[in-house]
């Protein structure tokens, strides 16, 4: 790369001279790629998460969801508040797809009612309240982080009634030790 000068054409010689030596010696291109999520070194993460305002940075465990999660910051800051924003970011900490049920009324959009413990029928504020179902089977400190980032992500308005992964089975094959780690679905 050429070195470029900002003097006019009718510089003098004693201007060009203190241009060449005020220089830096350090070549600005390596900046580039700092404020680029997929190509940013892995040790600069942090502060690029800190620079686009990332919330719950720490809960990105490896370097690809550390990346997703960055990538992804500005359209969930754009969409905060909507099932959207709440669907990207379990699917950027790898917590899993999830299916949002609004209102405790036991109604649901197509007009038929649900008798599954979560509807409250006498409640008229139950329309605040929603609940997450989660594919995959979650930990106890995994539930705490979702009810976290549900915390920051979801309607401020809203209330979690629980978090439901009994589709995600808690199996008997040694995969999710029985030592108080896991429920068995509902946190």
């Amino acid at each position: 790369m050429t070195p470029r000068s900002l003097l006019p054409p009718n510089q003098t010689a004693i201007e060009n001279a203190l241009a060449l030596s005020r220089r830096p010696a350090a070549d600005p291109s390596a900046l580039r790629h700092l404020s680029d999520a997929a190509r940013c070194p892995a040790q600069l993460l942090p502060w690029l998460a800190w620079a686009r305002s990332v919330d719950r940075f720490e809960a990105a465990t490896t370097e690809e969801q550390q990346r997703a999660v960055i990538a992804s910051s500005i359209s969930v800051h754009r969409r905060k508040g909507t099932v959207a924003a709440v669907r990207q970011v379990f699917r950027d900490l790898g917590l899993g797809e999830v299916t949002i049920d609004e209102g405790a009324n036991g109604h649901s959009y197509d007009g038929s009612t649900s008798f599954d413990g979560f509807a409250n029928y006498d409640d008229v504020g139950g329309w605040a309240e929603y609940r997450v179902h989660v594919d995959k089977l979650l930990s106890v400190e995994q539930a705490a982080l979702a009810r976290d980032i549900l915390t920051d992500v979801a309607p401020v308005r809203c209330h979690l009634w629980g978090l439901d992964f009994t589709g995600a089975e808690l199996l008997y094959n040694n995969l999710a030790a029985f030592d108080g780690s896991y429920t068995y679905g509902v946190a």
